[in-house]
């Protein structure tokens, strides 16, 4: 038996990059400015192409305000309903720096699993 060597990406794995690379994005997108979650959802659909269902991201975001990576303040327009707006927090910052060793390595096995799938 040999196949223990490999380290195969199990359901929950995956899951659990998909969600950090979420987080990712938001806080990359979150790092150029105060956003509001309904904008936030447009953003990722327009420029990443994900169509992230709202109950998720603001699950997403709720439990990183809770994690610190982000805070965020109830924004009384003059127009509408009172909205949360997000900031990105010296820990969120910190969480992006940290990550961007992470997803090099991870781009890196991406990139190595396609070039053998597009031979």
């Amino acid at each position: 038996m040999h196949h223990h060597h490999h380290h195969h990406l199990d359901k929950a794995s995956l899951r659990a990059i998909f969600r950090g690379v979420k987080e990712l994005l938001i806080l990359t997108i979150i790092k150029e400015k105060p956003i509001h979650g309904s904008e936030l959802h447009r953003i990722l659909k327009e420029r990443y192409g994900l169509d992230i269902p709202r109950a998720i991201i603001y699950m997403l975001l709720r439990r990183m305000e809770d994690e610190g990576l982000i805070v965020s303040q109830w924004d009384i327009g003059e127009s509408g309903p009172a909205k949360r707006i997000y900031r990105i927090t010296e820990e969120g910052l910190d969480h992006l720096n940290d990550s961007i060793e992470l997803l090099k390595k991870l781009k890196n096995a991406i990139e190595e699993i396609l070039s053998k799938l597009e031979r």
